[in-house]
């Protein structure tokens, strides 16, 4: 009976579970990331700006991720391009008015090595966010301001996972 208790416990420890985006190193070996301001190809005014600060605000969190203030300092550059951003009525009510919204953003992901421009990395990575609609103009647009910075940060979180664990 132990035998067995001392397998069972020796193939659960090995379950292969792990906690995203902290296992892995970036691609290429990369220690120093210098990461510059996206490139917005939609029509959503300032979208640039949210992402690339959410990124660097959570890329600053990771331990794995060494962050430089200079191209001529870092090992690579990562480059993003946000190539689509749209808001759409998700839901209707009785009235057959809007009640809620869906906000979607994907963007183009590449890690590039300084001097060479060797592509480590590359992925596409998007992210939607649902919220409620809004009688008032005001309040809508700070609700998809608010799906936005949703967006953001989710986005973010999910290119240090893809980044660190290369999937």
């Amino acid at each position: 009976m132990r035998i067995i208790g001392l397998v069972l416990l020796i193939c659960l420890s090995g379950c292969g579970y792990y906690f995203p985006g902290q296992s892995g190193t970036l691609p290429g070996n990369v220690e120093k990331l210098y990461v510059p301001m996206f490139v917005n190809k939609t029509s959503e005014p300032g979208l640039e700006n949210k992402l690339s600060s959410r990124i660097t605000e959570v890329f600053a969190r990771s331990s794995k991720i060494s962050q430089v203030g200079d191209v001529g300092e870092a090992e690579a550059i990562l480059l993003g391009t946000i190539n689509y951003f749209e808001s759409h009525a998700l839901a209707y009510d009785k009235n057959d008015d809007i009640s809620e919204y869906r906000s979607t953003m994907r963007v183009d992901i590449v890690l590039q090595r300084v001097g060479n421009k060797e592509i480590l990395w590359e992925k596409n990575v998007g992210w939607s966010s649902d919220y409620r609609a809004a009688d008032n103009k005001g309040t809508q647009e700070d609700l998809k301001q608010l799906a936005i910075d949703d967006i953001t940060l989710r986005l973010s979180e999910e290119i240090l996972h893809k980044l660190l664990d290369d999937f």
